[in-house]
Protein backbone atom coordinates (compact mmCIF):
# COMPACT_ATOMS: atom_id res chain seq x y z
CA UNK A 1 0.00 0.00 0.00
CA UNK A 2 1.87 3.27 -1.32
CA UNK A 3 0.14 6.38 0.17
CA UNK A 4 1.73 7.90 -3.14
CA UNK A 5 -0.31 6.08 -5.58
CA UNK A 6 -3.20 6.12 -3.68
CA UNK A 7 -6.15 8.36 -4.71
CA UNK A 8 -8.47 10.14 -2.26
CA UNK A 9 -11.96 9.37 -0.99
CA UNK A 10 -13.17 12.08 -2.56
CA UNK A 11 -11.78 11.75 -5.84
CA UNK A 12 -12.89 7.37 -5.53
CA UNK A 13 -16.22 8.93 -5.04
CA UNK A 14 -16.31 11.37 -7.64
CA UNK A 15 -14.79 8.30 -9.91
CA UNK A 16 -17.87 5.80 -8.78
CA UNK A 17 -20.41 8.53 -9.23
CA UNK A 18 -19.59 9.40 -12.74
CA UNK A 19 -19.20 5.73 -13.07
CA UNK A 20 -15.48 5.37 -14.22
CA UNK A 21 -14.88 2.97 -11.49
CA UNK A 22 -17.10 -0.24 -9.91
CA UNK A 23 -18.53 -0.36 -6.61
CA UNK A 24 -16.16 -2.84 -5.48
CA UNK A 25 -12.72 -0.52 -6.86
CA UNK A 26 -14.73 1.84 -4.87
CA UNK A 27 -14.85 -0.53 -1.83
CA UNK A 28 -11.11 -1.13 -2.33
CA UNK A 29 -10.28 2.41 -2.30
CA UNK A 30 -11.84 3.26 0.57
CA UNK A 31 -10.30 0.01 2.72
CA UNK A 32 -6.71 1.04 1.45
CA UNK A 33 -7.22 4.76 3.04
CA UNK A 34 -8.65 3.11 5.93
CA UNK A 35 -5.28 1.23 6.53
CA UNK A 36 -3.20 3.95 5.54
CA UNK A 37 -4.78 5.69 8.65
CA UNK A 38 -4.76 2.89 11.28
CA UNK A 39 -1.37 2.33 10.09
CA UNK A 40 -0.14 5.71 10.86
CA UNK A 41 -2.35 5.51 14.05
CA UNK A 42 -0.36 2.89 15.13
CA UNK A 43 2.99 4.41 14.10
CA UNK A 44 1.73 7.24 16.74
CA UNK A 45 1.16 5.55 19.37
CA UNK A 46 4.53 3.45 19.47
CA UNK A 47 5.88 6.62 19.40
CA UNK A 48 4.41 8.64 21.29
CA UNK A 49 6.96 11.49 21.51
CA UNK A 50 7.68 11.53 18.14
CA UNK A 51 4.29 12.23 16.99
CA UNK A 52 4.22 14.79 19.51
CA UNK A 53 7.27 16.65 18.29
CA UNK A 54 5.93 16.21 14.42
CA UNK A 55 2.31 17.76 15.62
CA UNK A 56 4.63 20.88 16.91
CA UNK A 57 6.46 21.41 13.68
CA UNK A 58 3.39 21.41 11.93
CA UNK A 59 1.89 23.97 14.24
CA UNK A 60 4.55 25.93 13.74
CA UNK A 61 4.17 25.45 10.29
CA UNK A 62 0.24 26.63 10.32
CA UNK A 63 1.27 29.80 12.61
CA UNK A 64 3.40 30.90 9.71
CA UNK A 65 1.15 30.33 7.36
CA UNK A 66 -1.80 32.20 9.08
CA UNK A 67 -0.24 35.25 9.37
CA UNK A 68 -0.68 36.14 5.88
CA UNK A 69 -3.72 34.06 5.10
CA UNK A 70 -6.89 32.94 6.77
CA UNK A 71 -7.90 29.58 8.13
CA UNK A 72 -10.37 30.04 4.89
CA UNK A 73 -8.10 30.70 2.55
CA UNK A 74 -5.78 28.15 3.49
CA UNK A 75 -8.26 25.40 3.25
CA UNK A 76 -10.06 26.48 0.03
CA UNK A 77 -6.29 26.09 -1.35
CA UNK A 78 -6.06 22.49 0.34
CA UNK A 79 -9.21 21.21 -1.30
CA UNK A 80 -8.23 23.12 -4.89
CA UNK A 81 -4.87 20.60 -4.68
CA UNK A 82 -7.36 17.19 -2.95
CA UNK A 83 -8.92 17.59 -6.16
CA UNK A 84 -5.89 17.19 -8.51
CA UNK A 85 -5.81 13.66 -9.54
CA UNK A 86 -1.87 13.24 -10.49
CA UNK A 87 -1.35 15.05 -6.90
CA UNK A 88 0.33 12.46 -4.27
CA UNK A 89 -0.48 14.65 -0.99
CA UNK A 90 -4.33 14.29 -1.98
CA UNK A 91 -4.59 11.60 -0.26
CA UNK A 92 -4.22 13.91 3.00
CA UNK A 93 -5.55 17.18 1.81
CA UNK A 94 -9.06 15.57 0.94
CA UNK A 95 -10.91 16.41 3.96
CA UNK A 96 -10.01 20.15 4.67
CA UNK A 97 -13.31 21.33 4.09
CA UNK A 98 -13.95 19.79 7.48
CA UNK A 99 -13.41 23.14 9.85
CA UNK A 100 -13.50 20.34 13.14
CA UNK A 101 -10.01 19.28 11.55
CA UNK A 102 -7.48 21.38 12.54
CA UNK A 103 -5.27 23.17 9.91
CA UNK A 104 -2.17 20.94 11.27
CA UNK A 105 -3.20 17.78 10.77
CA UNK A 106 -2.61 18.51 6.71
CA UNK A 107 0.82 18.91 6.95
CA UNK A 108 3.82 16.76 7.30
CA UNK A 109 7.07 18.25 8.13
CA UNK A 110 8.76 15.27 9.31
CA UNK A 111 6.98 12.48 8.33
CA UNK A 112 6.96 10.03 5.25
CA UNK A 113 5.56 11.57 2.76
CA UNK A 114 6.28 14.99 4.22
CA UNK A 115 4.04 17.89 2.63
CA UNK A 116 5.81 21.17 3.24
CA UNK A 117 4.17 24.51 1.82
CA UNK A 118 7.23 26.67 1.00
CA UNK A 119 5.87 29.72 -0.56
CA UNK A 120 1.81 30.75 -0.79
CA UNK A 121 0.57 34.22 -2.00
CA UNK A 122 -3.60 33.96 -1.82
CA UNK A 123 -4.88 36.75 -3.88
CA UNK A 124 -8.59 37.35 -4.52
CA UNK A 125 -9.06 35.51 -8.01
CA UNK A 126 -5.75 33.11 -7.95
CA UNK A 127 -3.03 31.54 -5.49
CA UNK A 128 0.60 30.58 -6.48
CA UNK A 129 2.50 27.98 -4.31
CA UNK A 130 5.76 26.17 -4.00
CA UNK A 131 5.00 22.83 -2.50
CA UNK A 132 7.76 20.15 -1.62
CA UNK A 133 6.76 16.73 -0.76
CA UNK A 134 7.89 12.84 -1.33
CA UNK A 135 10.50 11.23 0.59
CA UNK A 136 11.90 12.27 4.00
CA UNK A 137 15.23 13.43 2.45
CA UNK A 138 15.27 16.47 0.60
CA UNK A 139 16.74 14.90 -2.22
CA UNK A 140 13.77 12.44 -2.09
CA UNK A 141 11.42 15.40 -2.62
CA UNK A 142 9.32 16.78 -5.44
CA UNK A 143 9.00 20.47 -5.75
CA UNK A 144 6.54 22.28 -7.67
CA UNK A 145 5.11 25.92 -8.47
CA UNK A 146 1.32 25.28 -8.69
CA UNK A 147 -1.04 28.15 -9.87
CA UNK A 148 -4.66 28.22 -9.36
CA UNK A 149 -7.08 30.42 -10.29
CA UNK A 150 -10.78 30.78 -9.77
CA UNK A 151 -13.00 29.39 -12.75
CA UNK A 152 -16.65 31.18 -13.54
CA UNK A 153 -18.22 29.16 -10.69
CA UNK A 154 -15.41 30.67 -8.43
CA UNK A 155 -13.70 27.50 -7.07
CA UNK A 156 -9.87 27.22 -7.40
CA UNK A 157 -8.61 25.44 -10.13
CA UNK A 158 -5.13 24.40 -11.36
CA UNK A 159 -4.19 26.79 -14.46
CA UNK A 160 -0.34 25.73 -14.14
CA UNK A 161 2.01 23.30 -12.48
CA UNK A 162 6.04 23.04 -12.85
CA UNK A 163 8.18 21.01 -10.99
CA UNK A 164 11.14 22.41 -10.47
Amino acid sequence: MNPRNLPSPNRLFAWYQSGEITREQWIEGMRQQFLLALREIEEDRADPKLALMESWRCKSAVRRLTKEHTETELREVFMALAEIDDFPPATYLWNADQHDVPLFCFLREKRDPVLRFTKMQIRRMSADLSIEYGGLKSKDRVRERIRLRRDWRGVLTVESRETS
